[in-house]
């Protein structure tokens, strides 16, 4: 799809500052001692008096669905102090903020809007965790302080874009249950982490986990929407229905966070820290 050429790119002129971005490690799914290895960064945050994941779990002493997902990596546009570029989708009355799993996606954005607006020169991927990504998925479409050319003001809303070849994987197993606004993850009951049960955000992860079990048969795979277990995990008769969950990001994510992180303002101008 190319946006640029029937799109405009603009800079929101609200100050759409969030945290540091906090990332994390990403677990192997057999690591021979059935060991969950988890890293957890978080810039800015303290500084604003934020609480950190530690913080958190010292207080209520009960790690939540949304905890989990902190780790697992999510991307956007942004310029160097984190605030979102964002597109005009003026025959919607809106200003959309998308924001990816696949950092492939991120970085395909970002080049468009480069080459539609070179004066964007401090654009750059930045990178949050899954939870706080989620957050601003649930935020309310708010007047973005733009106005469209026909005089009324844009509203501003975030778009979440699973990746195109886990949605396939989805597609693949159970139809069109599955499209671009869902996220869709993987769990096969039958394996088991460290006596918890990994959810996968690729399929490919999945496979290759169950393979060094040397059963000799493909593994049964559950085909959920990540979107529908967060909603279920926050009911109040969810009770611990989710706390023996594990996550794990794409197999590309965290990889590509690492490879760039150090980079700055050079080639890929990643914003994230990951331990």
């Amino acid at each position: 799809m190319r946006r640029a050429a029937i799109i405009t790119l603009v800079v929101s002129v609200q100050a759409l500052r969030f945290g540091g971005p906090p990332g994390g490690r990403r677990p192997r799914a057999d690591d021979g001692n059935h060991r969950r290895r988890r890293g957890a960064a978080v810039l800015g945050m303290a500084a604003l008096g934020a609480p950190t994941a530690a913080n958190a779990k010292k207080k209520s002493n009960k790690v939540t669905l949304s905890d989990k997902l902190r780790n697992v990596p999510a991307f956007f546009v942004a310029n160097s102090r984190g605030s979102p570029y964002l597109i005009n989708k003026e025959q919607e009355g809106a200003q959309e903020c998308v924001i990816f799993l696949e950092p492939r996606d991120a970085e395909a954005l970002l080049s468009e809007m480069t080459q539609a607006s070179p004066q964007l020169s401090d654009a750059r991927v930045f990178c949050v965790g899954l939870d706080k990504a989620l957050g601003m998925l649930k935020r309310k479409p708010q007047p973005s302080g733009n106005v469209a050319r026909n005089g009324k003001e844009l509203v501003l809303r975030y778009r979440l874009q699973p990746s195109a070849k886990q949605l396939q994987n989805a597609r693949g197993r159970l139809g069109k249950l599955f499209d671009t606004k869902t996220l869709p993850c993987f769990i096969c009951p039958e394996l088991a982490v460290g006596g918890k049960t990994p959810v996968f955000m690729a399929l490919e992860d999945l496979t290759e986990a169950w393979a060094t079990q040397g059963t000799g048969r493909p593994p049964n795979v559950d085909v959920h929407n990540l979107l529908d277990l967060v909603v279920a995990s926050e009911l109040p008769d969810a009770m611990g229905d989710f706390d023996d969950l594990l996550f794990y990001p794409q197999p590309g994510a965290v990889k590509y966070v690492r490879s760039n992180r150090k980079r700055g303002n050079m080639n890929s101008r990643l914003h994230a820290s990951i331990n």
